[in-house]
């Protein structure tokens, strides 16, 4: 008995060998998927990890918990990254250094957050604690995201990443800049990021939430686990929020791309871990979106997507995940989101004053 696959008869046997294989390469990329997402959404949950609360807490109140938390996890992610590709990992793919996109779209991508409220990744995790808005927020940002993918902004997003720098025709890392071995740069940051870490002042942690110390070391490993979880998937993107929101929204719409992809499986996770984490710690609740300030989400959302698509990656995807590869693009991007947030609390703060 045999059965026709693309025009072809195959024995039975073989027919369905091939079709477990199949169901069974779709099982793990959805299980990997699914468990790096529960764990990342638990942890920035239960850490209350947000770019934009560390920016607003340091700038506004001179409060720096959030913002170690982020560094600490960046430190985690750098060393795990680096002990991954000793042998774990055959290959993490290093971001190309598109200086203007990422300088440009990086500082929009800022503003946007703080005008939306929340970050890429905190806005997922809100989603999964009960917060409306971050609905409003997300929406926003897949159709800033899709716009600038696939959509009317497409050309400008094109032009400007066409600004490209590299080292030897390969992409630019700060090591290659420096011309120093990775380690020798690794042990340099841990050195003076570390006594930064230590030597500020200690901050008690919000009510019912992580230390940042905690918060720091779990984000970091889970990020180290996303890169190696999404290898199981097929190739490496460890956890991302960017182009993967937007095609959430084209998936849907127009069937872009044409399957479910590992990143998009992704969210579904964090927002199940962080409705797991709201749930045992007594957060979850329902929490309407205040009258006229769904427009302004909205609009913060989608300044995010539209920036983070030009910038090859939101706060996460550059400033966590590739970041962790010392990609000289994916730190200038971060850089020039921490300095669009900073900017905009400034202006919106001091205009109140």
């Amino acid at each position: 008995m045999s059965i026709r696959s693309g025009g072809q008869r195959l024995p039975w046997r073989g027919a369905t060998a091939k079709i477990a294989a199949v169901e069974a390469s779709v099982l793990v990329t959805t299980g990997s998927a699914l468990l790096a997402g529960l764990l990342f959404g638990y942890c920035a949950q239960r850490g209350g990890f947000c770019l934009t609360r560390a920016l607003s807490n340091w700038v506004l109140m001179g409060d720096t918990a959030i913002l170690r938390a982020y560094v600490l996890a960046l430190l985690v992610a750098v060393i795990g990254v680096h002990v991954l590709e000793l042998g774990l990992v055959e290959s993490i793919p290093i971001r190309p250094f598109r200086w203007l996109a990422n300088v440009t779209g990086g500082f929009v991508f800022g503003v946007g957050m703080i005008l939306g409220g929340g970050c890429a990744g905190s806005s997922w995790y809100r989603l999964g604690e009960g917060a409306l808005g971050a609905w409003v927020v997300l929406a926003g940002f897949a159709m800033g995201a899709s716009a600038t993918s696939v959509g009317v902004l497409q050309p400008l997003r094109t032009t400007l990443q066409t600004f490209e720098y590299a080292i030897d025709d390969q992409a630019a890392t700060l090591y290659g800049v420096l011309g120093a071995p990775p380690w020798a740069v690794i042990g340099v940051l841990v050195v003076a990021l570390g006594v930064w870490l230590v030597r500020n002042r200690p901050e008690e942690a919000a009510h019912g939430k992580w230390r940042w110390p905690v918060t720091g070391a779990a984000v970091g490993v889970v990020i180290v686990l996303g890169w190696y979880l999404s290898t199981l998937g097929g190739s490496p993107t460890g956890i991302t929020f960017a182009a993967n929101t937007g095609h959430l929204l084209t998936y849907a719409l127009v069937g872009y791309p044409n399957r479910a992809t590992w990143g998009m499986v992704l969210l579904v996770g964090v927002a199940g871990g962080a409705a797991l984490a709201a749930w045992r710690a007594g957060d979850f609740a329902w929490r309407p979106v205040p009258g006229f300030s769904s427009v302004k989400l909205f609009a913060g959302g989608l300044i995010m997507g539209t920036g983070a698509l030009v910038a090859d990656g939101c706060n996460i995807t550059q400033g966590l995940t590739n970041s962790a590869t010392l990609a000289l693009g994916s730190l200038t991007a971060f850089a020039a989101m921490l300095a669009g947030g900073w900017v905009t609390l400034r202006v919106l703060f001091s205009s109140r004053g």
